[in-house]
């Protein structure tokens, strides 16, 4: 998910500059750009990963880093109550503040590794995996991914920026290092998964520098429960982000598999480009008249972008897929890559609406996107059972269902409701 960017808060409750200071303006553009530097990052080891795997192999991958984004939610969760603490104090780093967040980190990391190898059987079971290897790298990953998310929360109350910029950029590089290194020498996802573990402690390490060296204290209980009501609200959104992966790993044949998840390289491209918007926006959206004001023109640049990115793909028709993933890709998909374009695009819009709904807590809003990441399992499951199941079925519904949340999100932003105190 987007980082979210608070300001210090004002006696009396959290004020946020008015929508033409560079106070604000300025860090927001600096961390918007870290951002997404480190998401195309991301991508280009995506991307030369569907090149050097195999389509089964590649798709087991995929299937994989979908996992990894669900199990980050957690983190994400915990930068946000992070933040959100120091920001309450006026960005104060005092020692003890610091230590009790450091100290919530470490224990959020330990417990999502015990969650992760209690689920580690299952989930082999569920994704028809070869062997145990990759998961134990992916549950092992999930300790310094949450450990960076704790800094980088910690960097972000505290207004320092410039060094969250640079602790997120470090992360995205050293993890697309250390990634295409495992790639590379091992040829195999659990080497891909253990070269980005391996960076992601470096990572780890230089963000708790960047934090002035932290110690652990007392006092977790306050931390640990905001971090976790924080995730409540977010976790459904990455499970329906990454459904139809799951979901295509789950029931097509791992060439086929493998064929969608580099259809979904698409669908996470148009996701991920205009992140800028709603990075900047987030803050204002728990004021109602900045929310009336800048919600519609920010969904409007959203749109555009999606669209753009929409027509491009289906310019380029049945040559799109073999130009992300070789030659081995696009027999299946052919000219309808870009239905991946335009499922980007809605989940784009989707994100911004349930930021807007997270902001003024709006429980529908919340509970349409667990709602509409239940009717998307229900259908393929109903399309699986009469055996009309495929890869264009399977996009065509991930992209109705976020249609749906689309015009819910729509029909919400419009009512009056009482923001965040």
């Amino acid at each position: 998910m987007a980082e979210q960017l608070i300001s210090p808060a004002e006696p009396g409750g959290p004020r946020l500059p008015a929508p033409t200071s560079s106070r604000l303006l300025g860090p927001a553009a600096l961390v918007s750009v870290a951002f997404l530097g480190t998401n195309a990052l991301a991508y280009v080891f995506t991307v030369l990963a569907a090149r050097v795997l195999a389509p089964a192999a590649f798709g087991e991958l995929a299937a994989l880093m979908g996992v990894l984004l669900v199990g980050s939610v957690p983190a994400t969760g915990l930068q946000t109550a992070a933040a959100l603490h120091l920001g309450r104090s006026h960005g104060s780093r005092g020692d003890g503040a610091l230590a009790r967040l450091h100290g919530a980190a470490v224990v959020t990391g330990l417990a999502v590794v015990a969650t992760g190898v209690v689920a580690a059987a299952p989930l082999t079971a569920l994704l028809h995996l070869p062997g145990t290897g990759s998961v134990a790298w992916l549950v092992a990953l999930l300790l310094p991914s949450t450990l960076i998310s704790g800094y980088q929360g910690m960097l972000q109350g505290a207004g320092r920026y410039g060094r969250l910029a640079g602790v997120n950029a470090f992360f995205g590089v050293t993890k697309l290092v250390g990634g295409t290194g495992g790639l590379l020498l091992g040829g195999t996802p659990a080497a891909a998964l253990s070269g980005m573990t391996v960076a992601s402690c470096a990572a780890a390490l230089a963000g708790w520098l960047g934090c002035g060296r932290p110690g652990v204290a007392r006092g977790l209980r306050a931390p640990v429960v905001s971090a976790l009501r924080a995730s409540g609200a977010l976790l459904g959104f990455v499970v329906l982000l990454n459904l139809d992966v799951l979901l295509a790993r789950h029931h097509l044949t791992a060439t086929d598999a493998g064929e969608y998840a580099v259809g979904a390289i698409i669908t996470k491209v148009a996701f991920w480009l205009p992140q800028g918007v709603g990075v900047v926006l987030l803050p204002r959206l728990a004021d109602e008249a900045h929310r009336r004001r800048l919600l519609p023109a920010a969904l409007a640049l959203v749109g555009a972008v999606g669209a753009v990115l929409t027509l491009a793909t289906a310019a380029l028709g049945a040559s799109a897929l073999p130009l992300i993933g070789g030659s081995a890709y696009g027999d299946t998909l052919g000219a309808a890559t870009w239905l991946f374009a335009a499922l980007g695009t809605l989940l784009a819009l989707a994100q911004l609406l349930l930021y807007s709904g997270i902001a003024v807590a709006d429980r529908v809003a919340v509970g349409a996107v667990w709602v509409a990441a239940a009717a998307e399992g229900a259908v393929v499951e109903a399309m699986s059972a009469t055996g009309r199941l495929a890869l264009v079925p399977i996009a065509v519904t991930a992209a109705g269902t976020a249609l749906l949340l689309v015009a819910v999100g729509l029909g919400r932003s419009g009512t009056a409701r009482r923001p965040i105190e």
